[in-house]
């Protein structure tokens, strides 16, 4: 017989009625201001989704909603309105759900709704690692251990707003996506892996062509060097960079490779595992998964390869969470693994038309981190390329204040919420 391992979720019923709050609807809004919109965030369990997600255990995603006054029930001082379109914004890779609130979202909405500039709207956030274990999934899809945000960010998330807030659209021409850094990826690939879920995309400098393109730079590939040089710099040998890989907060460019090694490289492919109910010694209900460790890191299970395999960097008790780097210990990248990076660049993700009616805005900074620049002006030439026109905003800093991270988020919000009002206002017309 099979040696099992279990891993006991303990996703308490109880627990997580009083404590997350995941069904209460009673205190959405703060009844003592009725003049602007409301900030109602709440915890929610996608067991489906998250059933694997590496340090999650219990499938939580915080959601951060803006709700705006017009959905208020008419005694709350609102209009009650029957529908109202849904915007979601997903942060770059280390940022929580209060990402876009730190940078004046609310008060940005409030304003623009109040004098029409934009169309009251649901805004929504999710973080970019539920779990806070590294620098984030790149909301992609490896249900073990990074979670299937194309399931996620394609449906569930959506359904799940639209059934458990007051008013927000179920219409698809009224819903729109956008991000920072790995969050643009993220919405260009909902978009991809999902299409017709939204009409709308604003991004702003992220990784969009892991590649690059001539006259663009090299991708990630210089993001692999800067991790050996500037992070790793003690690892200068495999053997070392296998055993003594650093996941330090200080280290965030280590840390993004890592979150996209769990989505796009983990180690354990596959996973064969049961799901039972369970009552645990004091009553409550559990998922209890048993996984079979006689195939876990087999063939046809894992991937085989050690030449970049980083193992025991994290451990649980559902055992170990190993992946693969797409890079050796010089920095270059090491193709058995790149490729499979490679699979998931957003240019080779469907056939080509996935994005057809929607409409793009990107904005762009040559002063940004990363190289995100030429990653996303490469992008652009993609698109341009496949007869789709997007908004493309350049911008600087200014003031001796270089836009080098997320300094003008606040600037480029004012405009990203203008470009999907205008773009739910032309859908509601017909235009």
């Amino acid at each position: 017989m099979a040696r099992k391992t279990m891993f006991i979720l303990s996703i308490v019923i109880l627990v997580l009625t009083f404590v997350w709050s995941c069904s209460d609807r009673e205190s959405v809004f703060d009844t003592s201001d009725i003049t602007t919109g409301g900030i109602s965030p709440k915890n929610h369990v996608f067991v489906d989704e998250l059933l694997m997600q590496l340090r999650n255990q219990f499938q939580l995603i915080r959601i951060m909603i803006y709700v705006p006054r017009a959905s208020f029930p008419a005694y709350y001082g609102g209009s009650g309105a029957t529908e109202v379109p849904l915007l979601l914004l997903l942060p770059p890779h280390d940022e929580d759900a209060d990402f876009y609130l730190n940078h004046g979202l609310k008060d940005l909405a409030d304003e623009m709704i109040s004098t029409g500039e934009i169309e009251p709207m649901y805004i929504a956030t999710i973080p970019s690692d539920p779990a806070k274990a590294f620098g984030g999934y790149f909301y992609a899809n490896s249900s073990y251990p990074a979670g299937d945000y194309d399931a996620l960010i394609g449906s569930t998330l959506v359904d799940y707003i639209s059934k458990t807030w007051e008013h927000p659209t179920a219409d698809p021409s009224q819903r729109g996506i956008g991000g920072v850094g790995t969050g643009a990826y993220g919405a260009f690939r909902a978009a991809l892996t999902s299409p017709g879920t939204y009409s709308s995309i604003s991004v702003a400098d992220g990784p969009l062509d892991f590649d690059g393109a001539p006259g663009h730079g090299s991708g990630l590939e210089d993001l692999m060097l800067y991790v050996v040089q500037q992070e790793q710099t003690d690892l200068v040998t495999d053997s070392l960079f296998r055993a003594d890989f650093d996941s330090s907060s200080s280290y965030p460019v280590s840390r993004m490779f890592i979150g996209g090694a769990m989505a796009f490289s983990p180690h354990d492919t596959l996973l064969d595992y049961e799901v039972r109910p369970h009552t645990n010694a004091s009553g409550y209900s559990e998922l209890l998964i048993i996984i079979d460790t006689v195939t876990r890191g087999k063939p046809g299970y894992a991937i085989l390869d050690n030449h970049t395999f980083i193992e025991h960097l994290v451990m649980e008790d559902v055992r170990n969470f190993d992946f693969h780097l797409p890079f050796d210990h010089t920095g270059q990248p090491y193709q058995p693994i790149w490729d499979l990076w490679l699979d998931d660049n957003l240019e080779n993700i469907g056939t080509g038309n996935e994005l057809d009616g929607v409409a793009m805005w990107i904005a762009t900074s040559p002063e940004t981190q990363y190289g995100f620049h030429d990653q996303t002006m490469s992008w652009v030439e993609t698109l341009e390329g496949r007869g789709y026109t997007p908004t493309v905003r350049e911008y600087t800093g200014y003031g001796g204040n270089p836009a080098t991270s997320h300094e003008y988020i606040y600037e480029l919000l004012r405009e990203i919420l203008k470009f999907h009002s205008d773009n739910f206002k032309a859908n509601a017309s017909g235009n």
